[in-house]
This record gives structure tokens, C-alpha cells and sequence, in this order.
């Protein structure tokens, strides 16, 4: 049995369905308007967001672009800024390897002229010792050559100055004669030969015994103990008085050393000279025997022939004698090793 309600909806009248339908195609009408109200409200509100957001994305565009063109401008005036840092440094750069350069060339220049100076320094020591064996000048070059290499305060160098202050400490225990210093007294001596006073120089005799110390005749008297001759003498001379210079007593070992004559005086001081020249040149050229020949010949002749009362003869024999028993040849030691090694330092690897 079908339900009632289908039953009374298939019963109904055809005029009661056409009387509903217009109602519900208005219902119909009207939801389509609503909704496309609705549509279109929401249709505006989207496009006005959408305008929105599309404005803040422009004007985010225009921030960004802003910003790009902010940052492009930066970085390339950052990149400007590094192409000039880059170019000053690469000049910079230039400029110090050229001053390097130049440093080098001048300390290089420097250091040559100073070996150039130590090498003549260290050759004119070796020349004194091995020519004239003055060890007192070649111990000062040595040291000056020392001196010059520590101005420099180079550590090149430091090898080439223990060789020296090994080669100073030698000299300066070696044995020494000074050469010069002889050979100066000599030329002094021989210079004042012509001053000497001779035996045969009459007036030389009266100035000597003049300028010995007297007393007056009253106060002189026989010195107790001396012998008889010269207790004859001064009681001679006591009674000459006021007139006692015009005699001179002397005592004369070489009786023949009085009778030289003007001339001979002359020659005789010449040959004195002369011996004394004589050795002083064996003195430089160290001829021991030649040096110690002159010397006693010259001796000889002082003591024969010039009166060696006198004080500036007694100097200069006391000064020949000394001299006579100086011994000349002595065996220095030599520097060639500080030669080499400063010819060794002036040899530069790559030249």
C-alpha cells in the first residue's frame, strides 16, 4: 500500500502545480540576484584588495628598485674605490720594490767601498811586516780596518772581523823594535854633531873648563884622598887666581886626538855623520850587522875624538850604546789570512 503522501501528491491537481511554479522561478530569480550581488560585492572588494596589494607590491618594487639601484650605486663606486686602492697600492708596491732596489744598489756600493778601503788597509799592515816588520803600524791599520768594518754593522762582515781581531791580538804580543823612533833619534844626533865640542878645539876645552863649577881661591884647597897629580892642579889652579881660564888642564886618553887640524875637525865630524846615516838606513832596511858596524864605529870615534864631558855628547853616546845592543831581526807573524778573507768577501755570488 503506497504511503499516503505520494498519494496526495500524485492527486493533486495540474491548476495547484502551475499556480507554484511562478513563485519558486521568482525564489530562483532572486537567489541568482543575491548571489550575483553577493559575487559582485565580493568581485569589487577583490579588486579593490587586489588594486591594494598591487599598489604595495609597485610601490615595494620601486622600494627594491630603490634599494637595487642604491646598492648597484655603492658597489660600484665600492668597485671604483678598489680599482684606485688597487692602482695606489700596485704604485706603492712599485715605488718601495724601487726603493729596495736602491737600498740594495747603495748598501751594495757601501759595502764594496768599504772592502775596497779594508783590502788597502790590510795590505799596507801585511807590507810593514813583511818589508820593514813595523809592528806598531800595521797593528794600527789593522785596527783601523776593524773600526771601519764596525761602522757598517753588517752581518756579511762578521766572519772577516774575528779573522782581523784574531791577526790584532798576534800583534799586539809580538815582539816590537820601534823602527821610527830610532831612526829619529839618529837624524837627531847626527844633526847636532857639528855642535860637539872636539879635543882639539882649543875653544871648545877653555868653554868646557870655564863652565865648570869654581870657588874662590881663598876657599879652594887639596881634596883629601885624590891622587897627587890632581891635588897639583887645584893648588895650580888656586894660585892662578883671576887668571886660571887662560890655562886649561885636561887629561886626554888619545894624545893624537889634539892635533887635528881645522880641516881635519871638519871630516872628522863628517865621518861621524856619515856612520850615523849609514846606520840609520840599516835601521829601515833591518841590517842587523851593518846597523851594529856603523854604530861602534861611530862610537869609536866619539870616544877618541870629541870631549864626552860634555852632556849633549854623553846623551847621545849613552843613546848609540843602547842602540848597539838593540837587536833587529825578529820574526813577526804575517796577516795573510785576513788579506784573503777580505779578498774572499769581495767576491759576490752571481756577479
Amino acid at each position: 500500500m503506497p504511503p499516503p503522501s505520494a498519494n496526495a501528491r500524485s492527486v493533486e491537481p495540474p491548476s495547484a502545480r502551475r499556480s507554484s511554479a511562478p513563485w519558486v522561478a521568482i525564489i530562483a530569480i532572486g537567489l541568482a540576484i543575491a548571489a550575483a550581488a553577493y559575487a559582485h560585492v565580493q568581485l569589487g572588494n577583490l579588486r579593490k584588495e587586489s588594486a591594494r596589494r598591487l599598489g604595495e607590491l609597485e610601490q615595494a618594487t620601486l622600494r627594491a628598485n630603490e634599494t637595487a639601484n642604491r646598492a648597484d650605486a655603492e658597489a660600484r663606486a665600492a668597485r671604483e674605490r678598489t680599482a684606485l686602492l688597487e692602482a695606489r697600492l700596485a704604485e706603492e708596491q712599485g715605488q718601495r720594490e724601487a726603493l729596495e732596489q736602491l737600498y740594495a744598489d747603495l748598501s751594495r756600493g757601501r759595502d764594496e767601498a768599504v772592502l775596497v778601503e779594508v783590502e788597502r788597509l790590510v795590505a799596507m799592515a801585511g807590507q810593514e811586516l813583511s818589508i820593514s816588520g813595523n809592528v806598531a803600524t800595521a797593528l794600527a791599520a789593522l785596527q783601523t780596518a776593524d773600526v771601519r768594518l764596525a761602522r757598517t754593522d753588517s752581518a756579511r762582515f762578521l766572519p772577516l772581523r774575528r779573522m782581523i781581531a784574531r791577526d790584532i791580538e798576534r800583534l799586539k804580543v809580538a815582539p816590537t823594535v820601534d823602527i821610527a823612533g830610532m831612526a829619529v833619534k839618529l837624524d837627531q844626533i847626527a844633526a847636532g854633531v857639528d855642535t860637539w865640542p872636539l879635543l882639539s878645539d882649543a875653544r871648545a876645552a877653555s868653554a868646557t873648563g870655564a863652565s865648570a863649577p869654581t870657588t874662590p881661591p881663598e876657599t879652594t884647597g887639596p881634596s883629601p884622598g885624590s891622587p897627587w897629580w890632581e891635588r897639583w892642579i887645584e893648588r895650580l889652579q888656586a894660585e892662578l887666581g883671576e887668571y886660571r881660564d887662560l890655562v886649561v888642564l885636561r887629561r886626554v886618553e888619545t894624545p893624537e886626538s889634539l892635533l887635528l887640524q881645522p880641516q881635519q875637525q871638519q871630516l872628522l865630524r863628517l865621518q861621524i855623520r856619515m856612520r850615523l846615516l849609514t846606520a840609520r838606513s840599516a835601521l829601515l832596511t833591518r841590517n842587523d850587522r851593518l846597523f851594529r858596524a856603523d854604530l861602534l864605529e861611530a862610537q869609536a870615534l866619539i870616544t877618541r875624538h870629541v870631549d864626552v864631558r860634555h852632556p849633549n855628547v854623553a846623551a847621545a853616546l849613552a843613546t848609540i850604546r843602547q842602540f848597539a845592543t838593540t837587536a833587529l831581526s825578529m820574526e813577526v807573524p804575517q796577516i795573510n789570512d785576513s788579506l784573503a778573507a777580505v779578498r774572499a768577501a769581495r767576491v759576490v755570488p752571481g756577479r
